[in-house]
């Protein structure tokens, strides 16, 4: 859902139509402590267990229940966010483009008084495009609500490469925690949000799985008409161990980014402290990625993501101070299909 990464333009994803976007998913301003969310409850619904990465190729099942398609899923409060997300997202175009090696990559300056950071595995760097298909799966919090009515937290989120149509975001704001389908072939600048799905009892009873001890859901994306450039988002079902089609778009991707990324990302306006409202939000928490495969065309073989096809960006580690964060660490538990973002 976003757009502001400097590499992505480094993008993506620019709160607000990362509100939506991407954003990334994703995410600031004043916390109120009291307003931190609680760890999910013990009385929470029981996730089903399954590996780190689901049956890759799974037959496809029913749509994804509870999905609503376009962006008449967003909250009307979360709508202002969502529109700054899409203007935040317009001046990524003509950001300086970070530097091509795989370390060291700086991040973009703030725009206006947000603070976009990301952290995470950067796919097909450099333009490699040897892939048509990205599988991951991501933690999720249904519990979790931000502070801070202009922060938005895009995490995890993935996109498969450059020229790829969707970005499936897990989005965090103060007053919802949703799935969503950012569509980046649209060219209507009214219509960003594919679809939407609340992450709720409903939704953990049929794609919510306990992955590493954390609740987590599995995400795929893949090209499914190279002439048309059409690439479809299906959840993995673990009741009925299905492809639940999500979203489907088709067209040129609108980023200009010429890679795509499974990572940690916010727009967050920076507290009265000078740290960023979702450095609070996420005390105690972890963020997680694990399973992180990519697809060959030619073979229909997975492999893991790793040195051949990623890298890790904007930097190899995340420094405190640069994400306005004390506590905040990035970890590649496996490079690059595997990694974490924790906040002590």
């Amino acid at each position: 859902m976003s757009t502001t990464l400097s590499r992505r333009s480094s993008v993506l994803r620019t709160a607000a139509a990362a509100a939506g976007a991407c954003a990334l998913v994703v995410a600031g301003t004043v916390l109120a402590p009291g307003a931190q969310a609680a760890p999910v409850p013990a009385s929470a619904p029981a996730h089903a267990a399954h590996p780190a990465a689901p049956w890759a190729d799974a037959p496809t099942g029913a749509p994804v229940s509870g999905r609503v398609l376009g962006d008449a899923g967003i909250r009307p409060q979360d709508r202002p966010a969502v529109q700054r997300f899409r203007e935040l997202r317009a001046g990524l175009a003509t950001e300086a483009r970070p530097s091509e090696t795989a370390t060291n990559r700086t991040a973009p300056a703030p725009i206006a008084a947000q603070a976009h950071r990301w952290w995470g595995t950067e796919l097909g760097p450099n333009g490699n495009t040897g892939y048509d298909a990205v599988i991951a799966t991501h933690t999720l919090d249904d519990a979790l609500r931000l502070s801070g009515a202009n922060d938005f937290l895009y995490a995890p989120t993935t996109k498969p490469r450059s020229n790829s149509c969707i970005e499936m975001v897990t989005v965090h704001t103060r007053d919802s925690a949703q799935i969503w389908a950012w569509d980046w072939c649209t060219t209507d600048p009214s219509q960003a949000v594919g679809a939407t799905v609340d992450i709720d009892a409903a939704f953990l009873r049929k794609y919510g799985a306990t992955v590493n001890g954390r609740s987590a859901y599995s995400v795929q994306v893949q090209l499914t008409d190279a002439r048309t450039n059409t690439w479809s988002a299906s959840l993995y079902n673990v009741a009925t161990s299905t492809w639940d089609p999500f979203f489907t778009s088709r067209g040129t991707d609108q980023t200009g980014l010429d890679y795509g990324w499974d990572m940690f990302e916010y727009y967050s306006d920076r507290t009265a402290s000078g740290n960023v409202g979702v450095c609070q939000d996420l005390s105690g928490r972890v963020v997680e990625t694990t399973g992180l495969k990519v697809r060959t065309p030619a073979t229909g073989a997975w492999s893991d993501a790793g040195p051949s096809n990623s890298t890790v960006f904007p930097a190899a580690t995340m420094n405190p101070s640069t994400y306005y964060c004390p506590g905040i660490a990035g970890r590649m538990a496996t490079a690059y299909s595997a990694w974490q973002v924790t906040v002590r």
